[in-house]
């Protein structure tokens, strides 16, 4: 049976307009109206700030309920605010012209407001989640370690993410990095994959390698995983390309 390894947001609805500055003053303004279009495109603005901050973004999506994003507002800043280094967070009303392109790229037409997506540096969605589930343990889930950003990235570009687990013992004339070089290289897969690289034993990727059932003392294991978010295979000890090529097969019969 395939496994479940990351939670990510699926998105069926919401919309945008940046309110008034970001999540550390202003309330929701319930007179700003959504067809304003003299605003620019705030939400872009927000998501490119928080980038360049190397941090992620927590986006209150809200509708016509103002009374309700301010509740769930307060819920969200309560928990920014005890995360400064790595998250900001910013309100957003559906429906305004100036933020369309935002709504379609992430799908945000008819969800429940209001509605928090998370999105990492590299604009990897890492988690969503509705009013009630607004509490620490789901926002603070939305961290992402650099390496989950890479592979929830690329699976949501669609690709085949071959994550190589290797500690520092594994030289780069290894036959398990030679098999993978060759299988990425290959061009049946080169552009379908991507190949992301991990230290079993960092300590900041030990989470998602938990979920992952990555050991950090194993010295070789190859993960392969496939959109949305399935394991195909994982490969302790060495591989090889047909067996990259098998995993690939597997998964799509």
């Amino acid at each position: 049976m395939k496994k479940t390894i990351v939670h990510t947001l699926t998105a069926v609805a919401a919309a945008a307009i940046l309110i008034a500055g970001c999540c550390s003053g202003a309330e929701p303004a319930p007179e700003q109206k959504t067809g304003d279009a003299s605003k620019a495109a705030l939400g872009e603005t927000a998501i490119k700030q928080a980038a360049e901050a190397k941090k992620h973004l927590y986006i209150l999506f809200y509708g016509e309920d103002v009374e309700a994003a301010r509740e769930a507002r307060k819920s969200l800043e309560a928990v920014v605010a005890k995360m400064p280094e790595s998250a900001q967070c910013v309100a957003v009303q559906r429906d305004a012209p100036a933020e369309k392109a935002l709504v379609e790229r992430y799908e945000l037409k008819a969800a429940p407001m209001p509605l928090v997506l998370v999105l990492a540096p590299n604009g990897a969605v890492t988690t969503g989640c509705l009013p009630q589930d607004i509490n620490e343990e789901k926002l603070r889930a939305g961290i992402a370690s650099p390496c989950q950003q890479q592979c929830l990235k690329a699976l949501q570009d669609k690709k085949i993410v071959v994550l190589c687990a290797y500690d520092k013992t594994v030289a780069a004339g290894d036959t398990s990095v030679k098999a993978v070089n060759d299988f990425h290289a290959d061009a049946k897969y080169s552009q379908l994959t991507e190949v992301v690289k991990v230290d079993p034993a960092d300590a900041a990727e030990e989470k998602f390698l938990k979920q992952l059932k990555v050991e950090a003392k194993t010295a070789l294991t190859t993960v392969v995983l496939a959109p949305p978010r399935t394991m195909l295979k994982k490969f302790t000890g060495p591989v090889t390309k047909a067996a990259l090529e098998g995993a690939l097969k597997s998964g799509s019969g």
